[in-house]
């Protein structure tokens, strides 16, 4: 018992110096203060309104169930907000009260117009004719030929005899051999997992996605050009290569394969359709499709084709 009066005194000693501390403290309280210690006093510590009332409830504790309408990221950025950007007194103290702005860079506006393409007027061009040939795009080469055939029918002639009956397709083909070459050289060395899992797929998708966009847009090309030798011979060609993609556990990671199949089936199907094929033609094609892939779009378009000779 002796022990526990001993405590209670003790407790009773402690409370009455923090009260008499905190009178002290008030009557302290009227001398002024620095503005940084009144700062660090605002930061931790809120104080209620004079006019504060116990009976309404706390906004704190109490929010209003009306919003405020939601703003646009646009206007959030040109809109400033209600409460400042809290800075030390520091940072405060070393700030100039007047910022000085460069007057040149507030009246500089981004315009997302290209610069004016100026051509070299002095500067002479080869005179060797096929030199010149080989620094034209593909559009002016196109434009050239036809500007040239449209003078005169002995041109047009002559033109006609030297175009040749299949285009040259070695370097389309050494593309894509490039970019499936690419596609198993970026397989990690250190394999976590199976090497047709998502790990391996994540460090060849880029590889991937460059192959399906070669491939479909040269399709699309030579679609546009109407030779039906060279279309027959590029799809065949393309889907010996897609059909080399390698192929992966999840179905979401083949769908660059299977879209690039199915694309290609797409425009064999409308080829055959506009290029009024012979019994020949289509046996040799029937032939050059199964040969090159048993994928589900290359046996529809063996079908199609049958259908095709039959009706012949």
């Amino acid at each position: 018992m002796a022990g526990a009066a001993g405590r209670r005194n003790i407790l009773r000693e402690i409370t009455a110096l923090g009260d008499q501390a905190g009178g002290g403290n008030s009557q302290g309280a009227s001398t002024p203060t620095s503005p940084e210690e009144a700062v660090i006093r605002e930061r931790g510590y809120h104080r209620k309104s004079a006019t504060y009332t116990f009976d309404a409830p706390d906004p704190v504790f109490f929010k209003s169930p009306t919003k405020s309408p939601k703003r646009t990221f646009h206007n959030r950025l040109l809109t400033p907000t209600k409460t400042p950007v809290r800075s030390s007194p520091r940072k405060r103290v070393a700030t100039p009260d007047n910022l000085q702005f460069n007057e040149e860079l507030a009246e500089m506006s981004l315009s997302s117009k290209r610069p004016k393409k100026e051509v070299f007027q002095n500067v002479k061009p080869s005179t060797q004719f096929e030199k010149g040939l080989k620094a034209l795009s593909h559009a002016q080469l196109v434009t050239l030929v036809s500007s040239a055939a449209q003078k005169s029918p002995e041109i047009m002639q002559v033109i006609s005899d030297l175009v040749p009956a299949v285009p040259d397709l070695s370097p389309i083909e050494q593309r894509l051999y490039m970019l499936q070459r690419n596609i198993y050289r970026a397989f990690p060395r250190n394999l976590y997992g199976s090497q047709d899992g998502s790990f391996c797929y994540i460090r060849v998708r880029t590889h991937l996605e460059a192959f399906r966009k070669e491939c479909l847009e040269t399709c699309d090309q030579l679609m546009k050009s109407h030779h039906w030798p060279a279309i027959f011979e590029y799809i065949v060609m393309a889907w010996k290569f897609t059909d080399g993609l390698p192929n992966w556990e999840s179905a979401i990671h083949n769908k660059i394969k299977s879209v690039c199949m199915k694309q290609l089936a797409s425009h064999c199907i409308s080829a055959m359709k506009a290029a009024d094929l012979d019994k020949p033609a289509l046996t040799e094609l029937i032939e050059r499709m199964q040969c090159c892939s048993k994928e589900t779009p290359v046996i529809t378009c063996v079908n199609f084709a049958k259908d095709l000779l039959n009706k012949v």
